[in-house]
């Protein structure tokens, strides 16, 4: 199954988007270790899981295997833009707050890392979906993302 990365962006006030896909055949598999240690959150993360899904851990581990496939990727987006991961059951979000002032930066390790805990972990294989955040408040704008997986 192909596995595909798109980004999209929202202009505040419209629905004219931007929008750019890169298929993948590749598969990366993550080590594990016994002294492997579960990230930690930083102070003001939170992170919450919702509603059920029927999404497939395996599909989730494609993408967490396609975005881990180059660590050193970064990823800047600015206010109202999305990365988006679509591997068939399982997608993958990760979005810039619309009020930011400046573009949030992360590494393809920071998003394979949280994807697979507390989200994958945490929620899906829970039968949830989830969303992790820089801000306690989820529901708000504030802080300035959101890491959607469901």
């Amino acid at each position: 199954m192909k596995s595909s990365t798109v980004l999209a962006g929202l202009a505040l006030g419209s629905w004219s988007g931007v929008a750019m896909a890169m298929e993948t055949n590749q598969s990366v598999a993550l080590p594990v270790t016994a002294s492997a240690t579960l990230p930690v959150l930083g102070k003001r993360d939170a992170f919450s899981c919702y509603g059920s899904t029927n999404t497939s851990i395996s599909d989730c581990q494609g993408i967490i295997d396609t975005i881990h496939a180059d660590a050193q990727q970064n990823f800047t987006l600015y206010a109202n833009i999305c990365a988006v991961w679509d591997k068939g059951t399982c997608k993958v979000r990760l979005c810039a707050q619309p009020y930011i002032n400046r573009p949030i930066n992360r590494t393809a390790t920071w998003l394979a890392t949280y994807v697979a805990s507390p989200l994958l972990d945490g929620c899906i294989g829970k039968g949830q979906m989830g969303v992790l955040s820089d801000h306690p408040n989820i529901n708000s704008h504030s802080g300035t993302y959101r890491l959607w997986v469901s």
